[in-house]
This record gives structure tokens, C-alpha cells and sequence, in this order.
């Protein structure tokens, strides 16, 4: 009995992996704060998705840099993204973690957004979303539209 669980554990977790799609991409992030001043970010974000059917499940790392652009504070980011297929257009649903870096001072959160991908060849996507990320005080909370071209493996 235990080594037909096993087996079944096996099978289901090769079936997972073999339906991996690993990826990676560069965005232009535009940030609006409760207060402060807007900034533009440019952002590198790699992550993966385990397809289930017309569904998808992943996680997605990214760090954006203002230093290159001249904002105030850099980012970093770790979501949970999750995908529905209508068949040109995917659309996601993110919910995750966040850090703003401004040197001596950083500040942490959680963040969630909506978006949509789409297929522009079999490894070439753009995305567009729309992120929030509640930093813990209304003055720092900030809404984050983006860009971005996602490459596929």
C-alpha cells in the first residue's frame, strides 16, 4: 500500500514538472505613492508556472532599480501568480511580498495585482499589469502600473 502511494506521489509530481515553464523578463514599472513624488522603475523579474490545464500556479521573483531612472527607492518583490487561459490572452492574479530600499531606511509589506499576458511568439509574451502594495502606512502605500516582455523556456 505505501509503495503504490508512492508511486502515485511520483507520477503526479513528474506530470508537475515536466508542465514547468520557467521564464524570465525585463518591465518599465511607474509607481504612484499616497504622497511623494511618482517614479519610474526598471525591473528584471524571472519565475515559474506549472501548468494545469487552463489554469496555472507559480511563484515570480523581481527586483526593480530607480537608481538607473533617478527615483527615490529601489524594489523587491516575491509573488505567488497565478493564470487563466483564454487562449491568446492569460489572464494573472498576483499576491506576495514586498521591500522598498531607500538606502538607510527600508520598508516591508505585502502586495497583489491583476494583468494580462499575451503570446507574441511561442517564447515571447508582454504583460501588463496593474500592482498594489500596502507598505503599513497609507503615505507609503503605492500603485504600480507595468510593462513588461517575458521570455520563456
Amino acid at each position: 500500500m505505501r509503495i503504490s502511494a508512492l508511486a502515485v506521489i511520483i507520477a503526479l509530481g513528474a506530470g508537475a514538472a515536466q508542465a514547468q515553464d520557467a521564464y524570465v523578463g525585463v518591465a518599465l514599472d511607474y509607481g504612484t505613492p499616497h504622497a511623494g513624488e511618482d517614479q519610474a522603475l526598471a525591473t528584471l523579474l524571472g519565475g515559474v508556472t506549472f501548468d494545469l490545464g487552463t489554469m496555472s500556479l507559480g511563484a515570480e521573483v523581481e527586483y526593480g532599480a530607480a537608481a538607473a531612472l533617478a527615483g527615490d527607492y529601489d524594489t523587491a518583490r516575491v509573488r505567488f501568480v497565478g493564470g487563466y487561459d483564454f487562449g491568446d490572452v492569460t489572464a494573472l492574479a498576483t499576491f506576495g511580498a514586498t521591500r522598498y530600499d531607500a538606502g538607510a531606511v527600508t520598508t516591508s509589506g505585502y502586495n497583489y495585482g491583476i494583468g494580462a499576458q499575451f503570446g507574441m511568439t511561442d517564447a515571447l509574451d508582454l504583460r501588463g499589469e496593474i500592482m498594489r502594495d500596502m507598505m503599513g502606512t497609507r503615505d507609503t502605500n503605492t500603485t504600480t502600473t507595468r510593462i513588461a516582455a517575458i521570455y520563456s523556456f
